[in-house]
């Protein structure tokens, strides 16, 4: 496991690193550089197709669309900032559901004992 690109695809997760995709001329102009096995410019990414390896793809089989990458500037404590209050979201949303399916639980028990004592007087 590649720990670098597990990180960055983890930024990407969070908003960290966004992909912003090229123009219509731009991925031509792109896709006619590795036509002639020319290197893409700095910052310049082609999709890759998912489900196939990349390391057994065909030299110039890639997708044929490609994005540049933006990273907002951020300072360090902004990023630790808005990592703490996506998490607090997160745990009201766990929240959220907890409360939900234990209500749904206590409905459900409060049938099912209507129903046990509706079955037993008419015994």
């Amino acid at each position: 496991v590649d720990l670098r690109e597990e990180l960055r695809s983890l930024y990407f997760d969070a908003l960290l690193l966004q992909k912003i995709d090229c123009s219509r001329e731009d991925n031509e102009k792109y896709r006619q550089l590795l036509k002639n096995n020319e290197p893409l410019p700095n910052g310049v990414y082609e999709y890759k197709i998912s489900g196939v390896d990349e390391y057994k793809m065909p030299a110039g089989e890639g997708s044929g669309t490609f994005y540049t990458i933006y990273q907002p500037e951020l300072t360090q404590e902004e990023k630790l900032e808005y990592i703490t209050f996506k998490q607090l979201k997160m745990i009201s949303t766990i929240k959220s559901c907890v409360v939900f399916f234990a209500t749904l639980t206590a409905i459900s028990l409060a049938i099912t004992a209507i129903a046990v004592i509706s079955l037993m007087s008419n015994m």
